[in-house]
């Protein structure tokens, strides 16, 4: 899959890199909450690409990665689902560090199926 200790991790186009990129989604995305989490999505003609976002409220570090680390797991496990174009933006909230893993995949399962409703309704004729 890739080189030395890449292994698990997202390709970089599909991957969210940029300070721009984050603030083009952040300021024109549609936004689905659920319990756990924010997803932001904005639409393009490229690949699904996806960013991760924790709040310095969750105060230490330890507890930002450990979060983000779940944030990513969680959407590796459920990016088949719905397969859409478009950037994303992931943001967690603290059941995201506390619930339970199931729990957060559901709630990111769901969040990619409003999005592709969403997707297919603006795109059918």
């Amino acid at each position: 899959m890739g080189g030395p200790g890449s292994f698990g991790r997202l390709p970089r186009r599909e991957r969210l890199t940029g300070n721009r990129d984050f603030q083009a989604v952040f300021q024109q995305g549609a936004r689905i909450e659920r319990p756990s989490l924010i997803v932001l999505w904005k639409e393009s003609d490229r690949a699904r690409r996806v960013g991760f976002a924790v709040s310095r409220q969750m105060r230490s570090a330890v507890r930002r990665n450990r979060v983000r680390r779940r944030l990513r797991e969680a959407y590796r496990v459920a990016r088949g689902a719905e397969p859409t174009p478009g950037d994303l933006v992931i943001v967690a909230r603290r059941p995201a560090l506390t619930g339970s893993f199931d729990a957060l995949v559901r709630d990111l399962r769901g969040a990619l199926g409003a999005i592709a409703e969403r997707w297919r309704a603006g795109h059918s004729a």
